[in-house]
C-alpha cells in the first residue's frame, strides 16, 4: 500500500505526519525513490535551537519514559526538556469508531499551553494509538511546526521496557527534529528516517546523521 505524498513531506504550514502504517520508507533500498534529501533543500530552514523544550505526559505512561526521552534530547540536541503540566488522557480527541486518538486535536491543546505560547516547542507523549483524518491507518507521531507542538503515540512501540524506552527516544527525536525544522532523512540509521512500526524504529539510532546535525548547527 502506497503512502500519500502529503504524508511524506511538510505542507505549506509546516505540518509533518510522515511516518505511519503505509510508509514505503521502511525498505532502505527503496527510500531514494520515495524520499528526497530535503534537509539540504532551500525550503528547509531549521530554526535556532531553543534553550529548552517542554515535555507533557498525557495520561499514564510507562515508568521513567519521560526521563529517558529528556535524556536523549539533552544528549543528541543539547537542549533541556522541562516537564510541563501533566494532562489527563485526551478523551476529547478519542474517536470511538476507530478506537484511536485524533492527533491534530491533541496538538492544538498542547499548543495552547503557556510554554508553547512563549515560543518553546512542546512534545506530548501518549501511551495510545494515533490517527490523522485522511488516508492513514495510524501514525506513530505527528508534528506541526506552525503550532510548535509534536506528539508521539507509544501504543505501537510496545515491548520489553528497554525496547519501549529506546523506541520512544528515537521517535521523540524524530518529532522534535521536525519541530526544529528538519525534514525526512534518507539515512535509515538516522532518527529522521521515517518509521512505520517498532521494527523500523529499532533499526534507527538514538541520534542524528551528520547531515541532519549540520542542518541544526550541531557539531
Amino acid at each position: 500500500m502506497a503512502v500519500s505524498r502529503r504524508a511524506t513531506e511538510a505542507s505549506s504550514n509546516g505540518r509533518t505526519a510522515d511516518f505511519g502504517s503505509a510508509h514505503e520508507g521502511s525498505n532502505p533500498s527503496a527510500s531514494a525513490i520515495t524520499l528526497r534529501a530535503s534537509n539540504l533543500a532551500d525550503e528547509v530552514r531549521p530554526r535556532p535551537l531553543p534553550r529548552e523544550l517542554i515535555l507533557v505526559g498525557l495520561g499514564p505512561l510507562p515508568a521513567r519514559i519521560g526521563a529517558e526521552v529528556a535524556a536523549a534530547a539533552r544528549q543528541v540536541l543539547g537542549v533541556g526538556l522541562r516537564a510541563g503540566p501533566s494532562l489527563g488522557r485526551p478523551e476529547y480527541a478519542f474517536n470511538e469508531t476507530r478506537k484511536q486518538f485524533h492527533a491534530p486535536a491533541v496538538l492544538r491543546r498542547l499548543a495552547a499551553l503557556p510554554g508553547a505560547a512563549s515560543g518553546l516547542p512542546v512534545l506530548g507523549l501518549l501511551d495510545d494509538d494515533l490517527f490523522l483524518p485522511d488516508d492513514h491507518e495510524y501514525v506513530l507521531g505527528d508534528a506541526d511546526r506552525g503550532l510548535g507542538a509534536g506528539l508521539v503515540g507509544l501504543a505501537r512501540l510496545a515491548g520489553e521496557p528497554a525496547e519501549v524506552k529506546r523506541r520512544a527516544q528515537v521517535e521523540s527525536l524524530h518529532v522534535l527534529g521536525h519541530l526544529l525544522g528538519l525534514s525526512l532523512c534518507l539515512d535509515y540509521r538516522c532518527a529522521m528516517f521515517p518509521a512505520r512500526d517498532a521494527r523500523d524504529a529499532d533499526r534507527k539510532a538514538v541520534g542524528l546523521c551528520a547531515g541532519c546535525r549540520a542542518a541544526l548547527g550541531l557539531p
